[in-house]
C-alpha cells in the first residue's frame, strides 16, 4: 500500500469510531441520564454549602415556594368547583 492509501484507511478508521462515539452520546437514553446528573448536581449546589451543610434560607425559599403552588392549585380547583355548581343551578329549573 502506498502511503496515500495509509493516510485514507487511518482517516477512514477515526471517522467511524467518531461516528461510533457521536451515536452513543446522543442516543436519547444517554442525553437523559446526562441531563439527570446536571440537576442533581445543581440541585445539591444550589441547597448545600461547600462543606456538605444545608443552607436552610434556600430550602426554606423553596419549600414556600411548592406550598404558594399547592396553595394556588386548590384555590383554584375550589373556584372552579364553584362555578361548575354555578353553572349547573341556573341549568336546572
Amino acid at each position: 500500500m502506498t502511503k496515500l492509501e495509509n493516510d485514507i484507511v487511518t482517516t477512514r478508521d477515526r471517522l467511524a469510531q467518531t461516528i461510533d462515539e457521536l451515536s452513543v452520546r446522543a442516543a436519547p437514553k444517554n442525553v437523559i441520564a446526562r441531563k439527570k446528573e446536571q440537576a442533581k448536581v445543581s440541585f445539591t449546589q444550589a441547597t448545600r454549602t461547600e462543606s456538605g451543610e444545608l443552607r436552610m434560607d434556600r430550602v426554606a425559599i423553596a419549600a414556600a415556594a411548592v406550598v404558594g403552588l399547592v396553595v394556588l392549585k386548590i384555590v383554584s380547583a375550589n373556584r372552579k368547583q364553584k362555578k361548575w355548581e354555578r353553572q349547573r343551578a341556573k341549568r336546572s329549573w
